[in-house]
């Protein structure tokens, strides 16, 4: 499973990755266990962007690494598990991390 964070804040995120060693979405698509760090300034990724040097991402993470837990009514939520490839929570703008993956059933 490739799982992306763009919430760069959390304490969690290494290079758009989540590192947390269990993930569980709610209800409402928000991560439970996001972390805001103690950070001034989040990253400005719109620098990269005009750059010769390519885009930094984290490797692909197993999902044998962690534990994935999801409560919201959606397509991939089978008895309380996430059957997608992939999921990504939204950008760094957004008050709470949301998963931007869900279908609605």
């Amino acid at each position: 499973m490739d799982l992306r964070c763009r919430k760069t804040s959390c304490s969690f995120n290494k290079d758009l990755t989540c590192m947390a060693k269990s993930i569980e979405i709610s209800s409402k698509l928000e991560c439970k266990q996001y972390a805001h760090k103690d950070e001034k300034k989040s990253k400005d990724f719109s620098k990269q962007i005009f750059t010769d040097e390519p885009f930094r991402v984290a490797d692909y993470r197993p999902l044998r690494d962690m534990s994935l837990r999801c409560d919201a009514k959606c397509l991939f939520n089978k008895d309380g598990h996430c059957l997608a490839n992939g999921i990504t929570l939204n950008d760094l703008f957004a008050r709470e991390p949301k998963c931007i993956t869900f279908l609605k059933p």
